[in-house]
């Protein structure tokens, strides 16, 4: 309560000067004020943290970032790739055509030297039966010529000449039998290499052939499978992109309908609590709170300890719902105070 000798200087001031010293006494109580507000945050974080944590919702449980739809990573065969395999596909059915041309003549080539064996012998078997039949029939000749007394007579002689002249022509017919056939083994081996020869020539031409189209057919194998890889990646990407679109608008309204209902959850309790006051430990709390905030204020002069709590930044947040309680008993103090005229 002011002084009677306060009151009386009061009233010789103007209104402004009296608003000013009224302005300053506020300002004071403000700047006291700050230790207060310090003891009110210890005591509000020391609530906070006895509360139990509000869990926020998993939004990566509940609304998974992966859609599990995976591109298919693929890098296409070069163009160089494609042509050192076709080159072995077709080198390897190439050798074994070659091979088996080879083989063949080889063969053949074979057959007809054994060919040529057989006629060496037959012309030795021929010199070797001729000969002993020449023998045979000079001696039978020799024999019957001595049997008739013509041992030394023309008759002898002309047999034996005779016998001589068709022993040399049988052999000569023996010999061109044998230089005949080989003449025909040599045709065909000379034949069978100019087969072998067109053979090759015609499997080089066929292999390029078959080359250049197994490198088209790789080429557009190459090209349909890198279209179909091209169209399911696309696919993919189109579905995750809506996923992810879809993902972000569920999670948003599961948001705003969480905050909500958290909100609305708040506001019950507020309500609950202005009518019926805090409990439990929030009580014990608060009481502290406001008994803090009431010893205070009760120190300041009745005449601005109202305006001063009015103007505190702090007090209704730290107060609650027991600001209104401290602003009433204020009110009632600064009521009561009575002057001296």
């Amino acid at each position: 309560m002011a002084s009677f000798w306060e009151e009386f200087k009061n009233l010789f001031k103007t209104e402004s000067q009296l608003e000013e010293e009224r302005q300053n006494k506020i300002n004071d109580a403000l700047n006291q004020e700050k230790e207060i507000a310090k003891r009110l945050e210890e005591l509000d974080a020391q609530y906070k943290n006895s509360l139990p944590k509000e869990e926020e919702p998993d939004i990566e449980a509940l609304f998974p970032k992966d859609s599990a739809l995976k591109e298919i990573e693929y890098t296409p065969v070069s163009d160089e790739e494609i042509v050192e395999t076709a080159k072995k596909e077709i080198g390897a059915n190439k050798l074994s055509s070659k091979n088996s041309i080879d083989e063949n003549y080889k063969k053949a080539i074979a057959s007809l030297e054994e060919n040529k064996n057989s006629a060496r012998a037959n012309l030795s078997n021929s010199y070797e039966n001729l000969s002993k039949l020449y023998s045979e029939l000079k001696e039978n000749a020799n024999n019957d010529s001595l049997r008739r007394g013509m041992a030394r007579s023309s008759v002898a002689t002309n047999r034996v000449d005779a016998l001589d002249r068709a022993h040399v022509v049988a052999v000569g017919e023996a010999e061109k039998g044998y230089v005949d056939t080989l003449a025909k083994i040599d045709d065909s081996i000379a034949t069978l290499s100019r087969q072998k020869d067109n053979a090759l020539e015609e499997l080089d031409i066929k292999s390029a052939l078959e080359l250049d189209q197994k490198i088209s057919e790789l080429k557009d194998e190459r090209d349909e499978k890198v279209k179909e890889y091209e169209k399911y990646n696309n696919e993919i990407r189109e579905k995750n992109e809506k996923y992810e679109r879809e993902r972000q608008e569920n999670i948003e309204e599961y948001l705003k309908d969480w905050k909500e209902k958290k909100a609305q959850e708040k506001e019950e309790i507020e309500a609950y609590e202005k009518t019926h006051g805090y409990s439990g430990e929030k009580q014990k709390n608060y009481s502290e709170r406001y008994n803090i905030a009431h010893d205070f204020y009760s120190s300041l002069s009745a005449d601005i300890a109202v305006d001063a709590l009015k103007a505190s930044p702090n007090m209704k947040y730290y107060l609650g719902n027991m600001y209104d309680t401290l602003l009433s008993a204020l009110k009632r103090r600064q009521s009561s105070q009575t002057t001296y005229f």
